[in-house]
């Protein structure tokens, strides 16, 4: 049975809300929502795809192929090191954006 075609999903905004555009942790996903909402309300999100942010200060856009990390709400090149961060790359850098890969994280 065909449930979704694989390149967004609906999700419950956090409490707090989501962006437009902003790049999330949701679960085991980066997500990207299509809308801004406050949270409880179902929103679309895409979990593959190019986008071109939000960067790290400093990590140019400019590698190709390059693994790319998301910590703070920013996507990075620096792999974190610290407890509760996402440490395997969630996509590459392409093009001057990052291409997300809908990686599933690791808990």
């Amino acid at each position: 049975m065909h449930i979704a075609e694989g390149k967004k999903i609906d999700i419950v905004a956090p409490e707090g809300g989501v962006d437009k555009d902003v790049p999330i942790k949701y679960g085991a996903l980066i997500v990207v929502p299509h809308l801004s909402v406050p949270g409880g309300t179902v929103v679309s999100a895409r979990y593959t795809g190019l986008f071109d942010g939000p960067l790290k200060p400093g990590d140019e856009p400019a590698f190709r192929g390059e693994p790319a990390y998301f910590k703070d709400g920013e996507f990075t090149k620096t792999k974190p090191t610290e407890s509760g961060q996402v440490k395997v790359p969630i996509g590459v850098f392409v093009d001057g954006g990052v291409l997300l890969t809908g990686v599933q994280l690791a808990g």
